[in-house]
């Protein structure tokens, strides 16, 4: 049984995020096997689902999920589906670096939707988010330099705002319930992406083998992690959790530009700074008002 210590959700969403960072090695490892496209992501979800599902049947307890939960869970699912189909589509780093305009809109919904105040950290959030963007894209403001990967990137990151956002506020629901649902979701999108984009990209190939390896990194490392973010996110607000997230920056840039021939000059490093700053901006300004 998880503790809900207060450094409890800290210390799991910030092992979360660091797993978060790899999750590009699984998605090119089975595509390198031939399950490219979003047939990756629908693999690796649907062996998640399959002992999720298992485990709620054995455990007996009932879901106790709302309607609320259950929406956020889904969009969670939006966010895994299109970050892990990004990550077949463009550069690793420029994925990992755009996912995180996510404290952008975390700041957005919690001013809008949740009445929380509009203060300083929220303006520097936006601004460090958009700046730290602006490099991450080599400086171009055209649409020409925003890759499919990049839109995917961005959609991920929106989803996962608005997705933590329900989950924070309707209550306690199963984690494991949640996972579920979350990965039945990236299930639909990935075969949605599958079904309607015949002769792209997104439809990709499949096979047995891909397949199979691709369910197993769904039980042994996409359950956990999800399962350990979405506990998380139900005791953390969506600013704060985002902030802790931003911990897979370090490990998703580190792992990539070790093992991977990316570009990655000043202006990666500058965007990828500005953007630690826009998710640290939150927790300065909590530090402040403490204080105060």
């Amino acid at each position: 049984m998880v503790s809900d210590k207060p450094i409890t959700p800290v210390l799991l969403a910030f092992v979360s995020a660091l797993l978060w960072g790899i999750w590009w090695i699984p998605i090119r490892r089975i595509e390198a096997m031939g399950l490219d496209g979003a047939w990756g992501s629908v693999a690796m979800n649907a062996g998640a689902l399959a002992v999720g599902v298992v485990w709620l049947v054995l455990a007996r307890n009932p879901p106790r999920i709302g309607a609320k939960s259950l929406t956020g869970a889904a969009l969670v699912g939006v966010a895994v589906a299109t970050y892990s189909v990004a990550f077949t589509m463009g550069d690793v780093i420029r994925v990992v670096l755009l996912f995180y305009l996510a404290p952008a809109w975390s700041k957005i919904i919690e001013w809008a939707f949740l009445k929380r105040g509009w203060h300083w950290s929220a303006t520097l959030t936006i601004t460090a988010s958009l700046a730290g963007a602006y490099l991450v894209l080599g400086g171009r403001l055209s649409l020409s330099a925003v890759t499919v990967g990049d839109a995917l990137a961005v959609l991920s990151g929106m989803s996962w705002a608005v997705g933590a956002t329900l989950i924070f506020t309707d209550g306690r629901a199963s984690p494991v319930a949640l996972s579920c649902a979350s990965a039945l979701s990236a299930i639909l999108i990935g075969l949605g992406f599958i079904l309607l984009g015949q002769g792209t990209a997104f439809s990709g190939s499949a096979n047995w083998t891909g397949g199979m390896t691709g369910a197993v990194f769904g039980v042994i490392y996409v359950l956990p992690v999800l399962v350990l973010t979405l506990w998380a996110a139900q005791r953390l607000s969506p600013a704060v959790i985002t902030f802790l997230l931003t911990a897979e920056i370090l490990s998703g840039v580190i792992s990539a530009a070790l093992l991977l021939d990316e570009p990655f000059g000043w202006m990666q490093a500058g965007g990828a700074a500005l953007i630690l700053m826009a998710a640290m901006a939150e927790v300065v300004a909590g530090t402040v008002k403490r204080q105060a």
